[in-house]
């Protein structure tokens, strides 16, 4: 039996809002337009950052064609690379949660609808890159979560093999986590760290977890593991 377990990035193991609000409301500021707060840009994570940018312009009441979208989508994207990820940061214990689900033999992936470039830069500078055997961002495949499609790609990629005796998890903030997970017929985690739990509580997942060290005995209470 192999164990295979797969994260989503913002929200479930960085919180890197600040950086992702810096790039957008200088994106906004190009055009004329005023900043958005903290709490407008995270109500919009979680489809990927052309969704992120039509909605960002969608709260200043403007409604870009799909065209127009599709560059600033890549004026955004150039600007969220030029922070840095200065502000960006692992939730806590979440480094050593991880190291010990890797020592305990579980495959690692990384399954986010953030581009892969910005997902694989980012863990490489919080030094964790080396935990993924599969790192796979909303451009690594022809589909995005929600769609269980992507997931399938994810673990095919990491060696799953359904029909067998393998263990498959999904760790998510977002609906999307859970029901890509739904759609891929795998078990659901879902977390709040630093967050109300009253979404993730909402999210109809097989456990919810509000700290990282608890996560080992929410996969434990599924899987028996």
């Amino acid at each position: 039996m192999a164990k295979f377990i797969m994260f989503d990035l913002d929200g479930t193991l960085i919180d890197g809002v600040e950086d992702l609000l810096v790039a957008m409301n200088g994106l906004l500021d190009a055009h004329g337009l005023s900043a958005i707060t903290r709490h407008d840009i995270e109500a919009m994570l979680g489809d990927g950052t052309w969704m992120l940018t039509k909605r960002a312009f969608a709260k200043r009441d403007q409604t870009p064609d799909d065209a127009t979208l599709d560059e600033l989508n890549i004026d955004f994207n150039n600007r969220y690379v030029e922070t840095g990820y200065a502000y960006t940061r692992l939730y806590e214990n979440a480094e050593n949660v991880l190291r010990q689900l890797k020592a305990d033999g579980w495959t690692i992936a990384l399954a986010s609808n953030k581009p892969e470039g910005p997902c694989k830069a980012i863990l490489n500078k919080l030094g964790i890159a080396e935990l993924f055997t599969v790192i796979a961002g909303g451009n690594s495949f022809e589909v995005k979560k929600p769609d269980g499609r992507f997931l399938r790609f994810v673990l095919d990629q990491m060696g799953y093999k359904p029909g067998t005796d393998d263990i498959a998890l999904m760790v998510g903030d977002h609906a999307n986590d859970v029901n890509s997970a739904r759609d891929a017929n795998v078990h659901a985690i879902a977390v709040a760290f630093e967050v109300d739990d009253t979404r993730a509580n909402s999210l109809g997942a097989d456990a919810v977890v509000t700290a990282y060290e608890n996560l080992p005995e929410a996969i434990k209470s599924i899987t028996g593991l």
